[in-house]
């Protein structure tokens, strides 16, 4: 099975309420001086049934990959493979992935599935 990793950084500007560092809920990484990140990695032809944290519309998947690191429940999401009569693509964004529920992880001619990379020393656990 074809696997592509790419990484998504989020800048933000904060307001100035004080807060300068938090760490996101789940494994989105460090967000640090308005900087947040992720890498996922695409499950091609797969979907993940799971709960809905959000669904939108977007042109690309990185738009998706962006709204889910803005998103702190976010771990995962499904992106359409074709777009609508409006030329945008269906992103469901998920609080689960696919090593939390393998059993929901399904094949599918509709979506691609993307979860963030975790490193091989963590899947041994």
């Amino acid at each position: 099975m074809l696997h592509f990793l790419f990484t998504v950084f989020l800048f933000r500007f904060p307001c100035a309420t004080g807060q300068q560092q938090r760490l996101i809920q789940g494994d989105h990484g460090l967000y640090q001086q308005g900087v947040s990140y992720a890498n996922f990695v695409a499950h091609k032809f797969q979907h993940l049934q799971g709960p809905v944290l959000d669904s939108c519309e977007v042109y690309r998947s990185t738009e998706c990959a962006f709204t889910c690191v803005d998103n702190a429940p976010c771990v995962s999401f499904n992106v359409a493979l074709s777009p609508n009569e409006n030329g945008k693509f269906r992103c469901e964004l998920l609080s689960e992935d696919k090593f939390r529920s393998p059993d929901k992880l399904t094949d599918s001619q509709q979506f691609h599935h993307y979860s963030i990379k975790v490193s091989d020393n963590l899947k041994s656990r």
